[in-house]
């Protein structure tokens, strides 16, 4: 599959990168210039010599793509999103986009967000997409050295097919289930938890992420 990474030299976009590319997925790198996309498949070249990226500018990545994924600051989605939405219409685009600040007392989850959270924002500039949030709380640096994670990804989506399609691609990250968790709305809560999570992590040490226990009929986490 062709997949749009939008946000590849973040630490959480470089990891998904890097694991799609290990599974044999085509990664266009988009950015906002030639120059930084190149330099940015560049780098993902360097920690996986046998990844196929792309580097593209932002548009032409997305008309490219099967799949995009946007990992990028929350203040940057006014702005790279529109020129997009075009390209976008039709596919599937994952937000794995956070609204956080850090304060004297930690990371904390934005309240003031546009239409609720990141997903929803991204949702409002590209309408005919079909926007999921999916990664957020996937830890940055085990994701970027391909370990078995032993998480969950917890996937939310106004269309059902489009969670289904999110469902099967996380079955090229070592170690990682995808469970559906259903529509859109339930985006702010998944996005806040990387909040919880980041001072978790900074409380008592290594890398945290989500296990959900006592499922009946979901499948079994991969090894």
């Amino acid at each position: 599959m062709k997949i749009a990474i939008f946000g590849g030299t973040g630490d959480l976009g470089r990891g998904l990168a890097i694991n799609f590319a290990a599974a044999g997925h085509e990664i266009l790198v988009g950015s906002r210039s030639q120059e930084r996309a190149d330099s940015a498949a560049a780098g993902l070249k360097e920690a996986l010599p046998s990844g196929n990226f792309i580097p593209l500018e932002n548009v032409e990545a997305a008309n490219g793509a099967e799949m995009a994924i946007v990992s990028i600051p929350h203040e940057g989605i006014e702005a790279t999103i529109p020129p997009m939405a075009d390209a976008l219409a039709g596919k599937v685009v994952v937000s794995v986009a956070n609204a956080l600040r850090f304060g004297k007392s930690g990371a904390i989850a934005e309240q003031d967000v546009p239409h609720g959270s990141c997903a929803h924002h991204i949702q409002e500039l590209a309408p005919e997409a079909k926007v999921v949030v999916a990664y957020n709380n996937l830890p940055a640096a085990a994701l970027q050295n391909q370990e078995s994670l032993g998480a969950d990804v917890l996937v939310c989506g106004k269309s059902k097919e489009a969670r289904q399609a999110v469902i099967e691609l996380t079955n090229s990250i070592p170690g990682t289930r995808a469970l559906d968790a259903g529509p859109l709305a339930n985006a702010l809560i998944i996005e806040g938890m990387t909040a919880v999570i980041i001072q978790l992590n900074k409380r008592y040490g290594g890398e945290a992420s989500l296990e959900i226990s006592g499922l009946e009929e979901a499948p079994a986490r991969p090894a």
